[in-house]
């Protein structure tokens, strides 16, 4: 019996070691194009830029699967316009900045020595790092502390360090609450965004 333990023991522990030895890390960054959604009377300006940058790494595994994960720094923004009484229409910018931590569930495949492509598809957890208010000037965007997403995607590796990606953000859990006089709620927001990264796998 504590024979068997041993043997089982140590196939974990060189499955974990194997595991283990096929992490790569590297960098990426990318840029944001922001899709807003919420209820009020605001209009929107449509693909508004933002980035992001940080640490990523990434984990073979067998029959083409793979995990990858990443920290990063990701700053959103989007025009906000609003039409008020008397046909004035006033602009603000409204800004998102999160740490995230996007952990995705990879499947790919080598075209070549040097090309593979790959689709991907995982949950996104974001904690926001900047302001916890914006005023426009209709109502106040009150950003959560935490917020829940989910990305889908494609991408490719070139000459096995070189990483290229596109992928949409969706936003399964609110940005922000929308309040005007003293804290009425009136709605919420979300913040989409399309996304594409570079990255460099050391």
């Amino acid at each position: 019996m504590k024979k068997g333990f041993l043997i089982l023991l140590f196939f974990v522990t060189m499955t974990n070691l194997t595991v283990f030895s096929q992490v790569t890390f590297g960098v990426k960054g990318g840029l944001n194009m922001t899709d807003i959604n919420s209820s009020t009377i605001h209009n929107y300006e449509k693909n508004n830029s933002g980035f992001f940058f940080g640490p990523t790494a990434k984990i073979a595994l067998p029959f083409g699967l793979g995990v990858d994960g990443s920290l990063l720094y990701d700053q959103r923004s989007a025009k906000v316009k609003t039409e008020l009484d008397g046909g004035k229409n006033y602009s603000t910018t409204v800004k998102q900045q999160q740490i995230t931590v996007p952990v995705n569930l990879r499947y790919g495949a080598d075209l070549s020595k040097q090309f593979g492509v790959y689709l991907f598809v995982g949950p996104q957890f974001g904690f926001n790092v900047g302001d916890k208010t914006v005023s426009t000037n209709y109502d106040d965007w009150d950003f959560k502390t935490a917020q829940l997403s989910v990305n889908i995607g494609a991408g490719a590796t070139i000459f096995n360090h070189l990483q290229v990606s596109a992928n949409y953000n969706l936003a399964c859990s609110k940005a922000a609450d929308l309040t005007i006089n003293d804290n009425r709620k009136i709605g919420n927001g979300k913040m989409n965004a399309w996304q594409i990264s570079l990255g460099y796998f050391f």
